[in-house]
């Protein structure tokens, strides 16, 4: 096969598109020019010579002409600076078929400038519209390259030569023009389509559409037809249109152009053997008068096969559309379901279908119910479904629904309904939350408190002052927490021993006991302070103060209470940290995310500036699971986070959002431009190889950036512009950027990124 980079450079990008026929031929010409010269000069001698063979007498017009036609398809090709060898040859070729049917040299040659100049012409207006790449884009491009590689090319023909031959001697060029016309149209009508279709198409396309089934019984009832229609039977040429009409609904564009070059061929076997009774007019208007029809019965074929490639395509189209959208909706990172109106299920996604543990194929056409345990399925069943149906839709009702092992997930459901045209619902879309961990950690902080309360219940350290706030006693776990002994401290402010810090500021704190003998009461304490011991050890502790008050009413002093928290301070670090990063590779996570872009949204509202959001998603991380197993995809998630890391600055943000999927905050940026350049440094930095489990892997992202104020002016806005420029990215190549719209004509340039070299 050949490969791209073995392909001259002006080949190269029609090879990208995908024309790899006309991407071969060329390569072919560029390597060995002569070879390809000499194909093309007998490919003209030879189709030049079957047409006088069949349809012309020496010192006459051929009534169906085809090397015009085939020396388009060669200049369209071929660089420009190849047209005058190629015009050359053809117009020899020509001259020299005519000298072997009959013709004086001067007469041979006398039709050899209108037929180089109906080539250039089509292939001079062709080459400037394009439109002959896709001539099976439909009837409209049909008609324009018929039109522009046929119609048109065949005037100017026509108008030349039947000058040339006028100014001869050799007729009326009234008589001759429209003759030379239906000639030359005949031909590029029959031989055009197929040369352009085949030029567009690539080897594998080309087996798939010409080696059908169908192919062959068509041809031979086009064939027939013709032999019976025009041999025996009035209006022939209605009866022609009817297997190409068959043929341009059941097979592809390519096959229909074969067998209207194989109808047209027919009809001037038949003509050459005398088999089909010509018009009673003279000699040079027989042409016109039986080519013209049979023009009328090849064109409306193609056209049609044309409409119906087209309509095809759109139905191709329409069906990756439909399959990438039910991709989306299994592969969203949430538990949905779609639901009938009587609640069996429709669809479902994969993290539905992980959390519970089932098949897809178990789930569809089963009652959404039968997953919930028995109390929620009352529930559901009773109250929630009809309501739901009542009214369109719900939020955040607690269902418990079991996995295939019995196990208990608590969610949150919420669901609308989709309605027809006339209000009745079809269909119901819900979204689950598991909630699962959630309950799991408020009972964690319900123990917790229990724990705290009990702790502050049994006076685990307790220090106990005067009046005046000198230690009076320290139990012995004081004495071990703070490592002050009783006889060093007695008769010490509590404010100069026990040294104590705000947890997160690190500001100092005042003595907790006088402020609490100034008010006589419980003062209001940070719930957890940092104790420094007396070798310098600090210790977070849950810390109370309460005065002493004797039976008269007195003041007598005050007892501190506190407890170690060290584990529980660590437990509650670690929780926090859990809730707002991502477990596996350590980055934050979308909650992080969320909370750091309003800040940069107050931020860059108060100042004016710019800031950008970068999204970024995985080229294939799943052919990585599903090659080498998910701890070679864990361990490539993780090298790739540390990736994204290390091009950051300290002020920007990297977070997981949760599968193959990463957002970058860039808090402040001076230019648009700059988030390009993050864009490429990531691209750079996570293109480079991996070693993973002793064998080296490849990565690449698709990002898209949305900058504000351009994009949006709110978390919302900003996330779903830069997922859909992401989306832009993929569909554009992968391992590239995109900016969104906004951004991009703030630019003013293309919306376009750079792949990393």
């Amino acid at each position: 096969m050949l490969e791209p980079g073995a392909l001259p450079p002006q080949v190269q990008s029609r090879f990208q598109r995908g024309v790899v026929l006309e991407a071969r031929a060329l390569a072919w010409l560029a390597r060995a020019p002569l070879p390809a010269l000499l194909l093309q000069f007998l490919g003209t001698l030879g189709l030049a010579w079957l047409a006088l063979e069949l349809s012309r007498a020496p010192g006459h017009i051929a009534m169906m002409w085809f090397p015009n036609a085939w020396g388009t398809c060669w200049l369209l090709f071929a660089p420009r600076r190849y047209w005058p060898a190629l015009l050359v040859l053809q117009g020899a070729a020509i001259g020299l078929a005519n000298v072997g049917h009959g013709d004086g040299w001067l007469a041979a040659f006398a039709f050899v400038p209108a037929n180089v100049a109906e080539s250039w012409v089509a292939a001079w207006g062709l080459s400037a519209s394009g439109a002959y790449r896709h001539i099976e884009a439909g009837p409209r491009r049909c008609g324009l390259v018929l039109l522009q590689g046929g119609v048109l090319p065949a005037l100017v023909g026509a108008v030349l030569g039947s000058a040339v031959l006028s100014l001869r001697g050799q007729g009326d060029w009234l008589a001759i023009g429209p003759t030379w016309f239906t000639s030359s149209l005949l031909g590029s009508v029959s031989l055009l389509p197929l040369g352009l279709a085949l030029l567009a198409s690539t080897g594998s396309e080309l087996r798939r559409r010409l080696l059908s089934w169908e192919l062959l019984p068509l041809a031979l009832l086009s064939v027939g037809t013709a032999l019976v229609a025009l041999t025996q039977l009035p209006f022939p040429f209605v009866y022609l249109v009817l297997p190409l009409v068959l043929a341009a609904l059941a097979l592809d564009f390519v096959a229909v152009a074969a067998l209207v070059l194989l109808l047209s061929m027919a009809v001037g076997v038949m003509v050459a053997f005398a088999l089909l009774p010509l018009p009673a007019w003279t000699a040079q208007w027989q042409a016109v008068q039986l080519y013209l029809p049979l023009l009328a019965a090849l064109v409306p074929p193609l056209l049609l096969s044309a409409a119906v490639a087209e309509s095809r395509r759109h139905n191709e189209v329409l069906d990756r559309s439909r399959n990438r959208l039910r991709s989306l909706y299994e592969g969203t990172p949430a538990m949905m379901m779609s639901c009938e109106p009587d609640g069996r299920v429709l669809g479902v996604s994969e993290l539905w279908l992980e959390r519970l543990d089932w098949r897809r194929e178990e789930v569809i056409g089963r009652r959404a119910t039968d997953f919930f345990d028995e109390p929620s399925r009352q529930r559901a069943m009773q109250v929630h479904w009809p309501a739901l149906l009542a009214s369109g839709a719900c939020r955040d009702i607690e269902y418990g629904l079991l996995t295939r092992d019995g196990r208990r997930l608590d969610v949150l459901f919420a669901a609308t309904c989709e309605r027809d045209d006339d209000g009745q619902v079809v269909r119901l879309h819900a979204v689950l939350e598991d909630v699962t961990r959630k309950r799991l950690a408020e009972q964690l902080a319900r123990e917790h408190e229990r724990s705290r309360v009990t702790l502050e219940s049994v006076a685990d350290a307790v220090i106990t002052t005067d009046a005046s706030g000198r230690i009076e006693y320290l139990n012995p776990v004081a004495t071990v927490m703070t490592g002050w002994p009783p006889e060093l401290v007695r008769g010490t402010l509590y404010g100069e021993v026990m040294l104590r810090r705000d947890v997160d500021s690190g500001a100092e704190l005042p003595d907790p006991v006088a402020l609490c003998l100034h008010l006589r009461d419980r003062p209001a304490l940070p719930h957890t302070v940092m104790l420094r011991d007396r070798h310098g050890g600090e210790h977070p502790i849950h810390e109370s103060v309460a005065p002493m008050i004797d039976a008269a009413g007195g003041l007598i002093g005050a007892v501190a209470t506190f407890q170690d928290v060290s584990q529980a301070h660590a437990l509650a670090v670690q929780l926090a940290h859990q809730a707002q990063h991502d477990g596996l590779t350590g980055l934050p996570n979308r909650l992080l995310l969320r909370d750091r872009l309003q800040q940069c949204l107050q931020m860059a509202r108060r100042n004016g500036h710019l800031f950008a959001l970068l999204f970024m998603d995985l080229d294939h991380f799943k052919q990585v699971n599903d090659r080498l197993g998910h701890a070679c995809g864990d361990e490539l998630l993780r090298q790739v986070a540390q990736r994204i890391t290390s091009t950051l600055r300290a002020s920007d943000t990297a977070c997981r959002l949760g599968g193959d999927e990463f957002v970058v905050l860039l808090p402040q940026i001076d230019r648009i431009d700059d988030a390009g350049g993050a864009a490429r440094h990531v691209l750079r930095e996570v293109v480079r190889p991996y070693e993973i489990g002793g064998q080296w892997l490849s990565a690449s992202f698709s990002i898209g950036v949305a900058v504000y104020p351009h994009d949006g002016d709110d978390d919302e806005a900003l996330m779903r512009h830069a997922d859909a420029a992401m989306y832009r990215a993929k569909q554009g190549g992968r391992n590239q950027y995109r900016f969104h719209g906004g951004a991009s004509a703030a630019m003013g340039a293309v919306d376009e990124g750079e792949a990393p070299a």
